[in-house]
């Protein structure tokens, strides 16, 4: 999985509407997609998270399935 730190980063990130997951401190502590950024924090859903000490990866969005 690849990490997203550099500003182009989350440029490519918002432009390819990557799901990214959120770490801090080895925890998730969020999921979603890059709505925003600015120098010191990201936000990703409805949060904004510390681009220090949050970790910001690329992942696969979680699969749902729908029984009826």
């Amino acid at each position: 999985m690849e990490t997203v730190k550099y500003d182009i980063e989350l440029d490519n990130a918002i432009l390819f509407g990557q799901f990214i997951m959120v770490m801090k401190d080895g925890r998730i502590v969020g999921w979603g997609m890059i709505d925003a950024w600015n120098e010191n924090e990201v936000k990703v859903g409805d949060e904004w998270y510390s681009r220090k000490k949050c970790s910001f990866i690329v992942s696969p969005a979680p699969q749902t399935s729908f029984f009826s």
